[in-house]
């Protein structure tokens, strides 16, 4: 039943972020400072597939960025193999952009961005993931969906080749590692944005003490459809300190009070500074 009422809330509220998302003046490019042509690549989440960021493409392009998909149809499977074979791409892309990308990543796919730029930090110069479970695996998920989620993984792991105990505390692969690890290395930033609603990632697992955190309304599936995300990653993409992006989305916010929307009043003019990480959470 939790499960079941999970799902038609996730596509009720997605239904309705996307069409808030539409009407918004930030999509059609409305106070969102304009890109330069930088490159971006975009990683779907865990049983997702590229179509899932098919709006914010279309929303990037528009507002001057290059888009490319990750080419993952549905991620299920070995993330270290999706990592490996990634790799490749990653390379491709960057040379043809003839610098360093962005890697924006939802949920898995948040966790793929920061394998790669352990793995490549010469080809990466911004992760930005979106509900990603930055520290733990399965124990970031929420008690309630965590057995379905497995239910599902372990489905695939019948039909697509995997090392024994792929997706469980018995992995034995780098993945971990290199998604879970520190810091990211010298040069990359990490930005992550949560909500404390999410539904299936516990949002004291998506939180960095090595990066810079901004926290929104929404579920979890509805995350790459919110326009409290799109402002956000707009101000964030054009390079602005937390600060900065912080005082132009208390500005949006307050326009939207003012012309009487409420809908789209966010979270992010809290201070983040102030907030306790993950860790500090589970300690109390």
């Amino acid at each position: 039943m939790a499960v079941s009422t999970l799902i038609y809330n996730a596509y009720r509220d997605y239904s309705s972020k996307r069409s808030q998302l539409l009407l918004d003046p930030i999509f059609q490019g409305e106070g969102a400072p304009k890109g330069r042509r930088e490159t971006i690549l975009l990683i779907p989440g865990f049983s997702s597939g590229d179509w899932t960021f098919s709006t914010m493409a279309r929303w990037l392009h528009q507002i001057g960025y290059r888009t490319h998909f990750s080419g993952i149809n549905v991620n299920v499977g070995c993330p270290q193999r999706k990592v490996e074979r990634m790799l490749g791409r990653l390379e491709e892309i960057s040379n043809d952009a003839g610098g360093r990308i962005v890697i924006i990543g939802h949920s898995l796919g948040g966790l793929v961005g920061c394998a790669l730029a352990r793995n490549r930090p010469d080809l990466v110069r911004d992760v930005i993931a979106i509900g990603s479970p930055l520290r733990s695996g399965w124990q970031a998920v929420t008690p309630e969906v965590r057995p379905a989620l497995f239910a599902i993984h372990s489905f695939f792991q019948k039909f697509i080749e995997a090392p024994q105990g792929c997706g469980t505390e018995r992995c034995t692969c780098n993945f971990s590692v290199e998604a879970y690890g520190p810091q990211l290395p010298p040069g990359v930033r990490l930005t992550s944005i949560y909500s404390r609603h999410d539904g299936i990632v516990d949002w004291t697992f998506s939180t960095t003490e090595y990066g810079d955190n901004y926290e929104v309304d929404g579920l979890h599936t509805d995350l790459v459809v919110n326009v409290q995300v799109y402002r956000i990653l707009s101000n964030v993409l054009a390079g602005y300190q937390r600060e900065v992006v912080k005082l132009r989305c208390m500005t949006a916010a307050a326009a939207d009070i003012k012309n009487g929307d409420f809908r789209n009043h966010d979270r992010t003019s809290r201070d983040d500074s102030n907030y306790p990480t993950g860790a500090q959470v589970l300690a109390r």
